[in-house]
């Protein structure tokens, strides 16, 4: 059985990606995708993503113009990198609680 870094098991369209969906939004934002109808299609997408559904994200990412792909990874990029920073430090802290027994 595959699993993540922190050892749970990856089941398809639940947990494959650990994302911090408020990190990507603010890396829209950045990028300049500040209207509401943008941050809303970045959430869902993120979102998508984050359920195991990276072909249907980067598609409802693309589905509106002006967006590109480029644009599409710097904000999935931010989001991903920031759930992992965040994960990690929750492991981190459970397993200091559990090392002070």
């Amino acid at each position: 059985m595959r699993t993540d870094g922190l050892g749970r098991p990856l089941v398809p369209g639940y947990n494959v990606d650990v994302v911090d969906i408020a990190a990507g939004l603010r890396e829209a934002q950045a990028a300049g995708y500040d209207t509401e109808l943008a941050l809303q299609v970045a959430w869902y997408a993120l979102w998508r993503h984050q359920r195991g559904e990276e072909d249907g994200a980067q598609r409802t990412w693309l589905s509106e113009y002006p967006r590109d792909l480029a644009s599409w990874y710097r904000i999935l990029a931010a989001a991903t990198a920031q759930g992992v920073l965040e994960a990690q430090e929750r492991a981190e802290a459970f397993d200091a609680l559990k090392g002070e027994d």
